[in-house]
C-alpha cells in the first residue's frame, strides 16, 4: 500500500522535477536561504520571473500595476510571499503540456477560485486579501500533485465530476489531503493549509475556519459564475446557506461576477508568458 505522505515529502527527489523547483524546494530547509538565492533561482527562468510578477501584481497584494521586477516584488510583498508565488506557479507547470487545454483550464479555475476568495475577503475580513487569493490559486494543488506522482492511474479520474471519491477508492485519501500536505512540507502559512485542506469539506476545521469557508465558498461561486469541467466544487442550498449566514447578500454574487469576467482576459494572457 502506497505511503501518500512520504511520496509527497520526497518530490523534490523525483528525477522528472524541474530543476528550479527542486532548488526552490530546497530554499525551504535552508534557514540561511536570503532574497538573492531566490532571486538567482527565478531570475534563471524568464517565464517563471515574469509571473511571479504578474501575480504580485493581482489587487489583493495591494500593489497592482506598480510591480515591475522581481525586486520591487520581493521588497513590497516580503521573501515569504515572493517565495511561496514562485513555488506555486511551478507546480502548476508540472502539468503535462500534451494536455495542454485542460491543463490551462485548471489553471483559470484555480486563479478564479483566487480572486473570488479575495473579493469575499473583501466583504467578510477573516485575514489579508492576498492570503485569501493564495488559498484559493492553491486549493486545487492536490490535484497536480497526485497526477505527478501518479500519473497514468490519475490521468483518467483528474477531471472527473466525482474525482474526490474516486481518488478515495484509489488513494484512500482526496487531493485536499494531499494539497495540505504538499503545503505542510513545503512550509507554506497555516491559514493557507487549512483553506486548502479543508475546501470541500469543513468538518474537523478547528483552526482558521474563517479562511476555510472563504475558499469553500470561493469555489461553490466558481462553479456558479463560470462554466468549467475542471470545476469540483458546487454550489448548493447548503452553501448558499452558509453564505448569506457569513454576512453575504445576493448583490455581492453579482459584483464578483462582474469582476471575474472583467479578469478574464488577465488569466488569458498568463498562458503567453
Amino acid at each position: 500500500m502506497r505511503d501518500i505522505q512520504r511520496d509527497i515529502s520526497s518530490l523534490k527527489t523525483l528525477s522528472t522535477i524541474p530543476v528550479v523547483m527542486k532548488r526552490l524546494l530546497e530554499t525551504i530547509s535552508d534557514e540561511n536561504s536570503s532574497f538573492v538565492d531566490l532571486s538567482e533561482i527565478i531570475q534563471h527562468d524568464q517565464s517563471l520571473s515574469e509571473r511571479v510578477v504578474a501575480i504580485a501584481n493581482a489587487p489583493y497584494f495591494w500593489h497592482s500595476g506598480l510591480i515591475n521586477n522581481l525586486e520591487q516584488a520581493t521588497l513590497l510583498l516580503g521573501y515569504d510571499l515572493v517565495r511561496s508565488i514562485a513555488i506555486s506557479i511551478s507546480v502548476f507547470d508540472l502539468l503535462d503540456k500534451d494536455e495542454a487545454r485542460r491543463m490551462r483550464e485548471l489553471w483559470a479555475h484555480s486563479y478564479e477560485v483566487g480572486l473570488i476568495a479575495g473579493l469575499l475577503c473583501d466583504k467578510v475580513p477573516v485575514t489579508s486579501g492576498a492570503v485569501c487569493f493564495l488559498a484559493g490559486l492553491l486549493h486545487d494543488i492536490g490535484r497536480i500533485i497526485f497526477y505527478t506522482l501518479y500519473a497514468p492511474e490519475y490521468r483518467p479520474i483528474m477531471f472527473d465530476e466525482a474525482v474526490t471519491e474516486k481518488e478515495k477508492g484509489l488513494f484512500d485519501v482526496d487531493h485536499s489531503a494531499a494539497g495540505g500536505w504538499f503545503l505542510e512540507y513545503s512550509l507554506f502559512p497555516d491559514e493557507i493549509i487549512s483553506a486548502v485542506r479543508h475546501h470541500h469539506n469543513l468538518k474537523g476545521c478547528e483552526r482558521h475556519k474563517g479562511i476555510a469557508i472563504t475558499v469553500h465558498l470561493a469555489e461553490a461561486l466558481s462553479s456558479l459564475l463560470t462554466a468549467r469541467n475542471e470545476v469540483d466544487g458546487f454550489w448548493s442550498k447548503d452553501k448558499e446557506r452558509l453564505f448569506y449566514k457569513s454576512g453575504l447578500k445576493k448583490e455581492d454574487i453579482e459584483h464578483i461576477g462582474t469582476i471575474v469576467r472583467k479578469e478574464s482576459p488577465l488569466v488569458k494572457n498568463f498562458f503567453e508568458m
